[in-house]
């Protein structure tokens, strides 16, 4: 039977994947071919005439190469592309969070600094002059994300203090110095507006300032889930071309994603023989 086992050999001459993979799926062609040169014999061929029948009820040599070599590449592509967007998903989400996270830290500084330098101005004052008054307006014009500051005394808007906390009413008061300008934050991208309040003996200063903190929820309830699915599908995909996939592996891979995977990948043996009757495919580990 050398004109089959060279005719198996010729079928897979170019395609690459798991040397394991494409012997076992060699044996099982040639299995199949002997099978059909059985039962030709049976029916009164020669040997000869039976394995060219064999051999042409699989197609032309040209044919079946190029359909075996879609196979692998196909599901390959599918497999990694799944992989690679469920990590460029992870990367953008975790990048953006990290920025967003980083710029929320740097305003809040910010707002801190501003805030000791407009105390500075006001310590022993009993009242804002004028020139006072462009100090603290050129502080906030130096930043980019205050939109105002309103100044009241202490003793004018404090309605109840205790030793932790301290109870302000703002409704009937007018602030002794309020300054407002406009700030880029579109709602569409998640810019609302925070107020940070602090109060000393004299003064009370109430800064408000934008915030992304809703768009940092957004970006990650909204990448992570992706991420998150994407690679629970490939880690079953794989698992299922290794017939490895039990309920318990999809159980992991759902609740523990990439540590789940770690560990199937740690306990498993790779090259697992496919089933009879599968479909070709590639490695995708």
């Amino acid at each position: 039977m050398k004109r089959i086992e060279k005719f198996v050999d010729s079928m897979y001459l170019n395609v690459e994947g798991n040397q394991q993979e494409i012997n076992e799926l060699k044996a099982e062609m040639t299995n199949h071919l002997l099978e059909a040169v059985h039962e030709l014999k049976e029916e009164g061929k020669t040997e000869q005439q039976a394995i060219t029948m064999a051999i042409k009820r699989f197609g032309e040599e040209k044919e079946i190469r190029n359909v075996i070599g879609q196979l692998f590449e196909i599901q390959k592509i599918f497999a990694k592309s799944i992989l690679y967007i469920a990590i460029v998903c992870l990367i953008v989400t975790m990048s953006s969070f990290y920025f967003l996270w980083k710029l929320e830290e740097a305003t809040f500084q910010g707002i801190d600094d501003t805030r000791s330098l407009i105390s500075y101005e006001l310590k022993d004052k009993d009242i804002i002059t004028r020139d006072m008054k462009r100090k603290i307006e050129a502080l906030v014009e130096d930043t980019n994300y205050i939109s105002e500051v309103t100044i009241y005394k202490s003793k004018n808007v404090i309605s109840r203090a205790g030793e932790n906390y301290v109870e302000y009413n703002w409704k009937s008061v007018q602030p002794d110095f309020q300054y407002q300008r406009t700030v880029w934050a579109p709602k569409w991208l998640g810019g609302d507006f925070d107020t940070f309040e602090n109060g000393d003996e004299q003064w009370v200063i109430s800064i408000e300032n934008r915030s992304f903190h809703r768009l940092e929820v957004v970006v990650l309830f909204m990448g992570m889930p992706i991420y998150w699915t994407l690679f629970t599908v490939w880690a079953i995909i794989n698992a299922y071309h290794q017939r490895r996939l039990r309920i318990g592996w999809i159980f992991m891979f759902v609740f523990f994603n990439i540590l789940g995977y770690l560990i199937y990948y740690l306990t498993g043996k790779h090259g697992f023989p496919l089933r009879k009757g599968d479909e070709f495919y590639e490695d995708y580990i």
